[in-house]
């Protein structure tokens, strides 16, 4: 049983930048940035058994960016 007017919209901003040593160093400053929206409800099986569950996920893929150094 899904509760009426327990669903929660969450969407989370993520970005991601590379920071690596040794011969992976000529990828440091790369980034990958993306957007995930996610439906959150709050459900119950049985009486006092509360659960949280996500109902679906997307994720978009805002972009990405290479750099590379010189040498």
């Amino acid at each position: 049983k899904v509760f009426r007017g327990s669903e929660v919209i969450l969407n989370l901003y993520s970005k991601l930048v590379l920071r690596l040593p040794g011969i992976f160093q000529f990828l440091s400053g790369s980034s990958v940035e993306t957007n995930i929206t996610s439906h959150i409800a709050l459900t119950q099986d049985t009486p006092g058994d509360l659960k949280l569950v996500v109902k679906d996920c997307n994720n978009l893929l805002g972009g990405f960016s290479v750099n590379l150094r010189q040498g």
